[in-house]
C-alpha cells in the first residue's frame, strides 16, 4: 500500500472502529507497513495499548482484520 492508503486506512480504522493513532506510531506504520493484515491488526491493538491475543473480542479483532484485507486488495489492484 501507498502512504496515502495507509492514511485512509488509519483514517477509517479510527472514525469506524475507534482505533486512532497519532504520531510516531503512525510514521512507523506509513514508513514500515505490516505485511499480512494479521500483522497490522496486531500492530494497531499494540499501539492502543492492548493485548491483541489476551483481548477477548474476536468481533473487533477479525473487524480490524477484514478493513486491512479490503484496504490491501485495493492497493494491489
Amino acid at each position: 500500500m501507498t502512504e496515502a492508503q495507509i492514511e485512509v486506512l488509519l483514517q477509517q480504522l479510527c472514525v469506524d472502529l475507534g482505533f486512532c493513532l497519532h504520531g510516531d506510531v503512525v510514521d512507523q506504520l506509513i514508513d514500515h507497513p505490516p505485511a499480512t493484515a494479521d500483522q497490522f491488526a496486531r500492530a494497531v491493538f499494540t499501539a492502543e495499548g492492548l493485548d491483541y491475543d489476551g483481548d477477548p473480542r474476536e468481533g473487533l479483532k477479525q473487524a480490524v482484520r477484514d478493513m486491512v484485507a479490503l484496504h490491501q486488495a485495493k492497493g494491489a489492484a
